[in-house]
């Protein structure tokens, strides 16, 4: 009995702390904030030695042969920058969701773009190993693709699970809206460097 009340008195003089939330720390948000600026900046690399790569290549290939830039290309395109304008409009909405879904349509519809014109240009023949421009595209289309794909995911999330954290809404924004830049410049690069 006398150690039950030698704990008993330790007990109150040190009270078990109450749990804490990851949501509680003022630091995740700079943490997320500079993770999701090193995950951009390893996409960034990423991409810049496709383009160093790509930029040799055309250099030394006497028979370089460019493709003509589809235009279900172009749609797709106005799709995601259409997405993209959803998805700001979602970070500035007090209730986000309804924008949220609409941004998460426009990625799966720039997919399901992506894929049409893909099949589009391998039954004319244009596959993956016709030409290097052409290898270049279905490459970097497919990476690109890859990472789009992981953005819905995290998309996904906030729509039906965090869109009330602000934070969260934010860095996947952030996300977006890089996916974005980086296919206009993906397209610049493959159609409009000569």
């Amino acid at each position: 009995m006398s150690q039950a009340h030698a704990v008993a008195p330790s007990a109150q003089l040190h009270p078990a702390p109450p749990p804490v939330e990851l949501e509680d720390f003022p630091r995740s948000e700079a943490a997320l904030r500079v993770g999701i600026w090193l995950g951009l900046a390893a996409i960034s690399m990423l991409f810049l030695a496709f383009t160093s790569a790509y930029i040799v290549r055309q250099g030394i290939d006497v028979d370089w042969q460019s493709l003509r830039m589809p235009r279900l290309l172009l749609v797709n395109t106005f799709v995601l920058l259409l997405s993209s304008g959803c998805m700001e409009v979602a970070r500035c909405a007090a209730k986000p969701k309804l924008w949220l879904l609409a941004t998460l349509a426009g990625g799966l519809l720039f997919l399901a773009g992506q894929l049409v014109l893909w099949r589009q240009l391998a039954g004319s023949g244009l596959v993956f190993s016709a030409n290097a421009h052409a290898s270049f595209f279905y490459t970097l289309t497919a990476v690109h693709g890859a990472h789009l794909a992981g953005g819905l995911f995290a998309l996904g999330w906030v729509a039906f699970i965090g869109s009330s954290r602000r934070r969260w809404l934010d860095a996947v924004g952030l996300y977006w809206h890089f996916m974005g830049a980086l296919w206009l410049y993906l397209i610049f690069l493959l159609f409009g460097v000569r």
